[in-house]
């Protein structure tokens, strides 16, 4: 079945997934494997001590036909970030990007068409899957992608999704690991995640855990904001995981000549945003309409999705994913067909 056969944010099955081993000190050859299964000891630190790490980034299908995947080596050095503070074994640049091709040109058939406005989704982990009982780092390591042709990851027809602030809990603590994508950040996000759509919301919005007086982000993805002066804001926190989609977008703002301002965003200040949005990997820019602490309204939008500024840069951005303007940064990673 091919990717554009399916929509949503959902597993599925596709072709081949690429793994390596560690052991010894080095990791094996890259290998293609048809099962989805894995098969690990008991006692592997994954399980126990938490001892794993993802990524997510996308391909797109060009207009020549082609696939370009963006900006691959930041996620490897996101990664390779993440598995320094849960003591794993890191990936280079050159393996990353080798399994990256293996796993994308292996699973061709499901990426879907240019004309879709879906994506092939990329999942690369590290997990600790040696036998160890004492809390300890793991003595061997598994690498794998995965890959899954994907649609939008909220409802497409939204108007604008509606958030919740979290009061009673925090994403990560300071001098925790919020800055990295270890794989315990998003347990510790389910239960609150699960209560505010409990309650009707989309997401979870999270404050500071040290002052719980300044905003750092949404359950799955950055904040970012348009003031009503037209710059665009997003919070600089040691706490928050550093967004590829941001930092694109950042850049996008700057070759606009559109003011941007890393900062404390203080709670109180969102009351007086023009737009608001949650951007990343799985949900690109996704416009909120409304923002709810406790039972008050804390922020209502004041642009329809329609006439969004935040869903223009977007376009910008997605331009350059799908090789339909030109790419001044570099960002493409071209992958022809096999």
């Amino acid at each position: 079945m091919s990717g554009s056969d399916k929509k949503g944010f959902h597993y599925q099955k596709t072709d081949f997934v690429v793994r390596s081993s560690w052991a010894d000190g080095e990791w094996s050859p890259l290998e293609l494997h048809g099962d989805d299964t894995l098969h690990i000891p008991l006692a592997a630190t994954a399980l126990h001590y938490g001892q794993s790490a993802f990524e997510g980034l996308k391909a797109f299908r060009q207009p020549n036909c082609s696939v370009s995947v963006f900006r691959p080596l930041e996620n490897a050095k996101r990664l390779r970030t993440s598995c320094e503070r849960i003591c794993m074994a890191q990936v280079d640049d050159q393996m990353f990007l080798e399994a990256i091709d293996l796993a994308v040109k292996n699973n061709w058939e499901h990426i879907p068409p240019a004309e879709d406005g879906s994506a092939l989704y990329i999942r690369p982990f590290i997990f600790g899957s040696g036998p160890t009982i004492g809390v300890r780092p793991s003595d061997n390591y598994e690498f794998v992608i995965m890959v899954i042709p994907v649609g939008s990851y909220y409802d497409p027809k939204s108007q604008g999704a509606t958030a919740y602030i979290a009061e009673n809990y925090d994403r990560a603590a300071p001098k925790g690991m919020g800055h990295v994508k270890a794989a315990g950040n998003y347990a510790a996000g389910l239960l609150p995640t699960k209560l505010a759509k409990s309650n009707g919301f989309d997401m979870v919005l999270y404050l500071d855990a040290k002052t719980r007086q300044n905003v750092e982000e949404f359950g799955t993805s950055n904040f970012i904001a348009l003031t009503e002066d037209g710059k665009y804001i997003t919070p600089d926190s040691g706490t928050i995981l550093p967004s590829i989609t941001n930092d694109s977008l950042i850049q996008i703002c700057k070759d606009k000549g559109i003011t941007v301002e890393r900062r404390a965003i203080s709670v109180k200040e969102i009351s007086s945003l023009k737009e608001i949005g949650a951007c990343g990997t799985a949900v690109g820019i996704t416009p909120l309409n409304e923002i709810y602490r406790g039972e008050e309204l804390a922020w209502k939008s004041k642009v329809p999705v329609a006439e969004s500024q935040l869903m223009e840069l977007l376009k910008d951005l997605q331009g350059i994913q799908r090789g339909q303007s030109t790419d001044p940064h570099g960002w493409r990673h071209n992958i022809s067909a096999p």
